[in-house]
């Protein structure tokens, strides 16, 4: 079984370090919940529920160790998850009392002491250069951590490192390749368990709780679900789960996956309720079927992105829905929160694959009369693709 213990930190650190040099990079302050994992190995709890940057930060220089700077609630859990060979871990102060048997000040602050740990990250920054040309993620930003900045170190020295820092996670390392492709398997199984006791009556609650019982049952380290469901004519995706009521011949889509171990699963798998497909739906999903399988069956090393898309767009259209259009019909999966991360499939993605990339493929089509998604996940080898999951030819499934 994977784990976190196998991550090689070293590794992480050199492919950050050397896009850093390469973009003649001082320092790079990471704030995004993802950002921070990847550079560290540890995913803050407080960030992930307060979404506020600041709550804690990854500070990686051209040269040496990464720096964790983190809450004093947090420090412990950081050292245990963390390499303390290749991260320095900070604290600064929250309102938590931990007694610890250290000396105490009466000056707590309400919430977490943002001044403080901007104040630790400057100073940091200082050992590092004079004159610092540093790497930040502008949408895990706020505009005041934004104003600092500029005021700080000079506009023309904060150099948005977006595009790059996703050059770097979209080649994974072989820890990281072991990790998606179980996170894949784990979801493909928990799908499968979950189709097979759907029945009408149910609804989106049961799903839910249906698909979660199967993921702790198989492997209970996915921290996280994230099905979206479409059924019978409900096809648009809720926060708040509905009450409609599957009933036969229902359309049903289970898209998505689970967080294991920091990284995501993206698969779906779409099918009819008492597996009676009608003419028309199995029409339809055959259409989607033909260019999911042809796109598939078409991906090597060196093929561009936009060229795939070409393929698996322009065939849907032929077999059967000349006015299907999608913006991607995929995407790079990795430790975004959202797993849908950038480079996409789509039109004028001129990016080419290349060996060590994992990929999702999918097909999705959406109208009143159902929600229908064919998607799997894929490794990009030496001279294809690896399948880490392998989705369903027919609506009349999973009889």
């Amino acid at each position: 079984m994977v784990s976190l213990k196998e991550r090689d930190q070293l590794e992480f650190q050199k492919k950050l370090q050397a896009s850093m040099q390469k973009n003649n990079l001082d320092a790079l302050l990471l704030t995004s919940q993802e950002g921070i994992f990847y550079a560290t190995g540890y995913a803050s709890k407080f960030l992930s529920m307060m979404k506020q940057p600041g709550v804690a930060y990854a500070l990686v220089p051209a040269e040496g160790h990464v720096k964790l700077i983190i809450n004093n609630f947090e420090k412990q859990t950081a050292e245990l998850q963390c390499d303390p060979k290749l991260i320095d871990i900070i604290q600064y102060d929250s309102w938590i009392f931990i007694d610890d048997g250290e000396a105490k000040s009466d000056k707590k602050t309400t919430q977490m002491n943002l001044n403080q740990s901007y104040d630790l990250v400057k100073k940091l920054i200082s050992q590092i250069s004079q004159s610092p040309r540093i790497g930040v993620e502008p949408v895990a930003l706020t505009w005041k951590l934004t104003e600092q900045l500029y005021k700080d170190y000079g506009a023309n020295q904060i150099i948005d490192f977006t595009d790059e820092l996703l050059m770097v996670r979209v080649l994974k390392t072989d820890w990281e390749i072991s990790i998606l492709r179980q996170a894949a398997k784990l979801a493909e199984k928990a799908t499968l368990l979950t189709a097979q006791e759907l029945k009408p009556g149910m609804n989106e609650f049961d799903m839910n709780a249906i698909y979660r019982k199967h993921i702790d049952a198989i492997d209970n380290h996915a921290i996280n679900t994230t099905l979206v469901t479409s059924i019978g004519p409900n096809y648009s995706a809720p926060f708040i789960l509905r009450d409609y009521q599957l009933k036969q011949g229902d359309i049903v889509r289970l898209d998505g996956g689970v967080n294991y171990y920091g990284y995501q699963s993206d698969i779906a798998r779409t099918f009819v309720i008492g597996g009676d497909a009608t003419p028309e739906q199995q029409s339809k999903f055959d259409a989607l079927y033909e260019g999911f399988s042809k796109g598939l069956s078409s991906v090597k090393p060196g093929m561009h992105l936009s060229e795939l898309f070409d393929t698996v767009n322009g065939t849907i259209q032929k077999a059967g829905i000349p006015n299907y259009f999608r913006g991607h019909q995929g995407h790079s999966i990795g430790v975004s929160a959202f797993s849908e991360e950038a480079p996409f499939i789509a039109p004028k993605e001129e990016l080419v694959f290349q060996e060590g990339m994992v990929f999702c493929l999918e097909v999705p089509y959406y109208s009143t009369k159902g929600g229908y998604n064919i998607e799997d996940e894929f490794l990009i080898t030496k001279t294809g693709i690896e399948r880490f999951t392998k989705a369903n030819d027919s609506l009349n499934w999973p009889i």
